[in-house]
């Protein structure tokens, strides 16, 4: 006890002499005893060294929106990144994180192998601490082994286990997988399997259950490695981006399109974060009209229309800005060679909404400039003339925008009295039309406060009343492209004068009316004329159809759609043609069109599970045909053939299909993702299409009954099940058609 006091006393007095007397410090022990240093735990000390070389990949979905989560590793200082396949995704973007939190781009894709789902990278950074790979066939059972990767993207996590077998598996192409005892959960693919030593024995990529999943063998990726297949990273992603061939950025920023519609963000080289987006095509001279429509994420930003641009720096410009228009010209690459000609309000314009800008530019210099119809500048300027046209944006927040349209003269938009008379008369049946003036009000007011809540119950009725507008302008829309749909296939489901590239766009219409479909005419067409081009002066038929399936699904990228297949947007063909990506039956009907254009015949084969292509010569048998798996990019044997559709093919299943048949499938195809998805107004609108293509099948006509019947639809459930029992009401087939159609009549 005295013991202890002593050193309590002493210990209390140094607090209290050594800022009087420092020297004193010397002879006294203030500091508590110093812990014994522990022995680093291995497994600790092994994370601890391989953490650096281990990296986060996020990717995007088919509709630029979040993928998923993964893992990857370095295996070369250079840059160089080793993972699944599927992380990356097919022609996605994707991010690369390094373990320090500092997030990387890829620069190009130097190896990939899809069926044992390995990739391999390199980013815009070097001098990374690589990891060794090991020898994989020197693995054995019962091995410890660690691994570090992104489960549930929780961000870096050490894991410890074994290594429980090595199996031939059926996911695993037959060949060996390494089977490990370790915890695994979404994200941890990619993920190095790494023993005692340091070294990479395999790369996670299934799971099987919490505690157990299977590696892929990491002498498979050092033979990839050992490949060269660059493919820069702005050729590799083709989902979202823009056609290089139509557009220019030739002051950066970044620009994506989806269905139809261009999206803007981020800032570009030039002062005010200005960015352009150009297009391409012969430089164009006064007199000549352009317009697009544009929504501004934020109206503390700026977006719209270019012209007159030298390609750089020199250029017109007419956006909105702070809820006003703005006409100014960019004289330079300084803030002093920017000169604003007028920046004016109006009422017309709708902040936050679809903004319909136009200018004329005539040849004496006179600029006119209108939003939503209405002219809000008139200017006259010689300082730019001749020269590009396109898009803007200014400043951080993004912007979209949809129909560019560019011609010597457009039409001025204007709706005939007796259609806009049938609209009013439309809406009246929901909503009586009601007006306020001054003797109103003051009547109002003499109901006191009874009168405010009748107005706002008034205000309800009416917004009940737009909605319903809403859904029935809508309904209307689709009843229009059915009705062109119908016409352009032809009684007989054969095309008529339109053809089969029209009917398939006119399906994608249904779903995205933001698109232009002469734009898409003019894409396959000029895709055709670069692939004729190429074909040499004296090649046969099946030099040039061997040509011509090189340079679309080669050299330009075009693919089957294989970790997001059931995604709506590898059913729209416009999506398809801008993303390079697709179903067979999309990425088949654009081989035929594009065969038809070269003079190379190509039809459609209606086979099961696997759409597929038949390229026959004139005078030739099914011996002689060349059969095409346009998912597969490639030419296949009937043997092959059999394998992809899952059945033993004969010659009948080897006649063309009509083109009813095919936009049916596409149809079809959609339907079955409406209703995986739930949504309703999509299964309404890809069943109106079927049936309206072929009226006589039973089953869709009793499918959307029943649909029309959950959704409250009873009169147009009614109109399907009459349909449905026809003429004979005594058919005793009929018994249970007449007691539904007794319950929706006492419904209605």
């Amino acid at each position: 006890m005295g013991s202890k006091m002593s050193s309590i006393w002493k210990r209390l007095l140094s607090y209290l002499l050594l800022p009087l007397f420092p020297s004193l410090s010397s002879g006294m022990d203030s500091s508590p005893p110093a812990l014994e240093p522990t022995v680093q735990d291995p497994v600790a000390e092994l994370a601890r060294r391989i953490t650096p070389s281990v990296v986060t990949i996020s990717s995007v979905d088919r509709g630029g929106g979040p993928w998923g989560v993964g893992t990857g590793f370095v295996v070369d200082q250079s840059g160089v990144i080793a993972t699944n396949f599927h992380v990356i995704g097919d022609h996605r973007e994707f991010t690369v994180e390094l373990a320090d939190g500092s997030v990387c781009q890829p620069v190009e894709i130097l190896a990939i192998d899809r069926s044992r789902d390995l990739a391999v990278l390199r980013i815009d950074r070097s001098g990374l601490p690589a990891l060794p790979l090991g020898n994989s066939s020197k693995v054995l059972p019962g091995e410890s082994v660690i691994s570090i990767g992104n489960p549930l993207g929780y961000g870096l996590s050490v894991s410890q286990g074994v290594v429980a077998a090595i199996r031939e598996l059926e996911f695993g192409d037959g060949r060996p997988m390494v089977q490990v005892a370790i915890p695994i959960e979404s994200g941890s693919s990619g993920s190095p399997i790494i023993n005692r030593s340091g070294e990479v024995l395999a790369m996670l990529a299934v799971k099987s259950g919490g505690a157990m999943g299977f590696g892929i063998p990491v002498n498979d990726l050092a033979a990839l490695l050992d490949e060269n297949r660059s493919i820069p990273i702005d050729q590799w992603i083709t989902v979202g981006m823009l056609d290089t061939e139509e557009w220019a950025l030739p002051l950066g920023g970044n620009w994506r399109q989806r269905a139809g519609i261009i999206k803007a963000s981020g800032m570009g080289e030039a002062f005010g974060g200005r960015m352009l987006c150009l297009a391409k095509g012969s430089r164009l001279s006064p007199p000549f009209d352009l317009s697009v429509e544009v929504r501004l994420q934020s109206e503390t930003g700026a977006a719209g229309l270019v012209f007159g641009s030298d390609g750089g720096e020199r250029h017109y410009g007419f956006y909105p800005t702070n809820g006003s228009l703005r006409l100014t010209c960019f004289d330079g690459p300084a803030v002093f060679d920017w000169k604003i000609f007028k920046t004016v309000p109006s009422e017309n314009y709708q902040p936050g909404q679809w903004n319909h800008l136009r200018v004329r530019f005539e040849k004496s210099g006179q600029i006119y400039c209108t939003v939503n119809g209405q002219q809000v500048i008139d200017q006259v300027d010689f300082t730019l003339g001749e020269g590009w046209v396109g898009l803007c944006k200014f400043r951080e927040p993004g912007a979209e925008f949809r129909n560019f349209r560019l011609s010597a003269r457009l039409p001025t938009s204007s709706i005939p009295h007796a259609t806009r008379s049938l609209a009013y008369e439309v809406s009246e049946s929901l909503v009586l039309q009601e007006n306020l003036d001054s003797a109103d009000l003051q009547s109002l007011t003499e109901h006191g406060k009874a009168a405010h809540q009748a107005m706002l119950d008034r205000a309800s009725e009416l917004e009940t009343a737009a909605e319903r507008m809403r859904v029935s302008a809508e309904r209307v829309r689709v009843s229009l492209i059915i009705e062109e749909l119908v016409s352009s296939l032809g009684s007989s489901g054969q095309s008529t004068e339109v053809n089969l590239l029209h009917s398939a766009l006119l399906v994608s219409r249904l779903d995205n009316p933001d698109f232009n479909l002469e734009h898409y005419f003019q894409r396959v067409d000029r895709l055709a004329e670069r692939i004729a081009a190429r074909f040499p002066t004296k090649s046969t038929d099946r030099e040039r159809l061997d040509l011509m399936i090189d340079i679309l699904f080669s050299e330009l990228g075009y693919h089957g759609s294989s970790l997001d297949f059931h995604h709506r947007s590898n059913s729209y063909l416009n999506e398809v043609i801008d993303d390079r990506e697709g179903l067979p039956i999309t990425l088949s009907v654009l081989l035929m069109e594009l065969g038809k254009r070269v003079n190379l015949p190509i039809s459609g084969l209606a086979t099961p599970d696997h759409f597929l292509t038949l390229y026959r010569a004139p005078q030739q048998g099914i011996a002689d045909s060349v059969i095409i798996d346009a998912f597969g990019g490639r030419v296949i044997s009937r043997e092959q053939a059999d394998v992809l559709t899952s059945s033993r093919l004969s010659d009948e299943d080897f006649s063309p299909a009509s083109d009813g048949e095919i936009i049916s499938r596409i149809l079809r195809n959609l339907l079955r993702s409406a209703e995986k998805d739930r949504d309703m107004p999509a299964t309404l609108r890809y069943l109106d299409a079927l049936i309206a293509i072929n009226p006589e099948d039973r089953y869709l006509r009793t499918l959307r009954a029943m649909n029309y019947y959950g959704e409250g639809r009873f009169d147009e459930s009614l109109e399907d099940v009459r349909r449905l029992i026809g003429s004979d009401r005594e058919d005793p087939a009929n018994e249970a058609l007449l007691e539904i159609e007794r319950r929706l009549i006492e419904r209605h």
